[in-house]
């Protein structure tokens, strides 16, 4: 576009030139022609930048990190006259990556509404990635001129960690300080009759064994088991990854077991700024939402007072080194 601009004015400079040194009628006329022709197509074109738009939408508001992050951009043509083209310049902004730019153009759009996936955004690190419309412009139809349109506003969307199967060594863990404490006594057990898609993991086998029909154990919820999160803002990229990525994991793995009879809620407690943050994370929509706001920097959950969070002597704790203790014992390191 700036190439024929350049042409343009260049042929305007040599038509005003011959005009000055040769007195002829149809020099006149096709000066004239060079002249209103453009401003013929700016009095179309200025009607046109009221009646396009440019809008960007989300496939899905979060992502896992090292998928494809599905963001669509439309172009809309309301008036009439039929817009030649549109350009629209996109910056992705990704956490941990430098700013990437992407231009797309629509060409020949008439009353209609054209709707493109972006390709080729992936997620590397854990987020919040943000899609701006940083420029959209509508031009004639001699590629000279353009004026902007209306645009949407920047997208955001969550790059979550991955979730993979806590080691071994977790689950030992977790077995026995179930058993030290006292968690599965027969004096909290809610029985009630087999039913298809239960876990055979709940059968209460005591019972079938004396003779008994299969019965489902239903464990009453008797309190809460709160992991505290430790960490600050100094990670780079890898490190933050790493670190949500266990958190992730290990926090999937005790909403499991919960659900198949350990009878408590998991809560997630971590610092902000300088007040504690508590927010339960006993099945996957909660910690999707979690991860969510923890990501955006937003709160969530409630405030809790300082005197009811437990200190790093008790209760489990996740260092930013990703180790894992439980009290001052340390079960999980890499």
């Amino acid at each position: 576009m700036i190439r024929r601009r350049i042409c343009y004015l260049l042929l305007l400079a040599a038509g005003g030139y011959f005009i000055m040194l040769y007195n002829f009628q149809g020099l006149r006329f096709l000066f004239c022609c060079l002249v209103c022709i453009p401003l013929v197509s700016i009095l179309f074109l200025i009607p046109l930048r009221f009646f396009c738009r440019a809008d960007l939408s989300r496939g899905q508001d979060t992502a896992a990190r090292g998928e494809q992050v599905e963001l669509w951009l439309t172009a809309e043509n309301r008036a009439w006259i039929p817009a030649a083209r549109i350009q629209v310049e996109l910056y992705w902004e990704a956490p941990g990556e430098k700013a990437v730019k992407i231009r797309k153009w629509f060409c020949g759009m008439g009353r209609t509404v054209v709707r493109e996936r972006i390709p080729d955004l992936r997620a590397v690190h854990c987020g919040c990635g943000t899609m701006r419309v940083s420029r959209a412009r509508v031009y004639d139809w001699l590629g000279i001129f353009s004026l902007p349109i209306g645009k949407s506003a920047p997208v955001r969307v969550c790059i979550l960690p991955v979730a993979s199967p806590v080691p071994r060594a977790v689950e030992q863990a977790y077995s026995g300080i179930l058993r030290e404490t006292g968690a599965e006594r027969e004096g909290d057990l809610m029985l009630r009759d087999f039913q298809p898609g239960d876990s055979l993991h709940r059968v209460y086998w005591k019972m079938a064994a004396r003779g008994g029909g299969l019965q489902v154990r239903d464990f009453e919820r008797s309190g809460s088991l709160r992991v505290f999160l430790h960490f600050t803002g100094e990670l780079s990229a890898e490190q933050w990854d790493r670190y949500l990525d266990m958190a992730a994991s290990l926090f999937c793995f005790l909403a499991e077991e919960s659900r198949l009879g350990a009878g408590i809620s998991v809560e997630a407690v971590w610092r902000q700024e300088n007040l504690y943050l508590g927010c339960d994370v006993s099945d996957g929509e909660s910690l999707r939402r979690w991860l969510c706001a923890l990501l955006k920097g937003e709160a969530a959950g409630e405030f809790l007072p300082e005197e009811e969070v437990l200190h790093p002597e008790g209760g489990w704790h996740l260092e930013e080194d990703c180790r894992l203790y439980f009290g001052e014992q340390c079960i999980y390191e890499e």
